[in-house]
């Protein structure tokens, strides 16, 4: 698409909105970290996840094999906004739990899409912090969407990998390929560490982020790295669902540990 875009300082905290089974609600924040009068309003949109991991959009009444869309059992507010230098923002998302709503995981993506300032509110305004949250600096531009995700009753997750071996990458970088399965009906998301296990201990290797949605049930990657001095006995494959997900620990799991000879 040729053009300039204009991108404005937003300050993204937390990459998507999760609610968890026995929650109702959750908060989504961003911060204006630029210099002047900053205007959006929030759109509801809907995208599928192709076999590759590109998300392709969809049309307004399409449905997606294996998704339950979020968006006709949420409401969030406010829908409009406009964020003076320095002002953090809370956007609070609710969950409207029908009697007969099927169990598993719901997804929609809300658009931040950017509006005029109006004159009268070109000056002024509360300045908000954003403490000591994890942030992630991202330009606001039209089209960026943020996954909303809901789970509802009894929901399952099984993942595995297979068809792991070292080798080379399209520009001939050494590394590990594999395949990252999933079964149920909730997404995988997290992040899965890589790490060699040799005489002189243990070194991290690599992370690469996993996001298996429900549309698809697995993805091939490949991640480069650099083999220690030392060399690696193996390399071992720990994973961990990600912050939002309520099956987050602070330990990873061992998924599967694959030897270098």
């Amino acid at each position: 698409m040729g053009g300039a875009k204009t991108s404005h300082a937003l300050l993204i905290i937390d990459d998507m909105i999760f609610v968890g089974q026995k929650s109702g609600s959750a908060t989504f924040k961003v911060k204006n970290t630029g210099q002047k009068p900053l205007a959006y309003r929030i759109e509801w949109t809907q995208k599928r996840m192709a076999p590759g991991g590109k998300k392709e959009k969809i049309m307004p009444d399409e449905l997606i094999e294996n998704v339950n869309a979020a968006e006709p059992f949420m409401f969030l507010a406010p829908r409009r906004m406009i964020l003076q230098s320095g002002q953090l923002q809370h956007i609070r998302f609710m969950v409207r739990r029908m009697e007969n709503l099927a169990p598993g995981e719901y997804r929609s993506y809300i658009a931040l899409q950017p509006e005029k300032i109006p004159q009268e509110y070109a000056t002024g305004g509360e300045v908000g912090s954003t403490g000591n949250l994890a942030t992630a600096q991202v330009d606001f531009l039209t089209g960026y969407n943020i996954p909303v995700f809901f789970l509802h009753g009894e929901t399952t997750l099984k993942t595995e990998i297979t068809q792991a071996s070292l080798g080379q990458g399209k520009q001939g970088r050494n590394g590990v390929h594999f395949t990252f399965k999933r079964e149920g009906n909730r997404s995988a998301i997290g992040e899965l560490m890589l790490t060699c296990v040799g005489t002189e201990g243990s070194k991290l290797l690599s992370k690469v982020k996993i996001k298996i949605f429900t549309e698809i049930t697995e993805r091939s990657y490949f991640t480069p790295f650099e083999w220690p001095p030392g060399g690696c006995h193996s390399v071992t494959f720990d994973y961990s669902p990600h912050k939002l997900d309520p099956d987050y620990a602070l330990n990873a799991v061992r998924m599967m540990e694959l030897p270098v000879n």
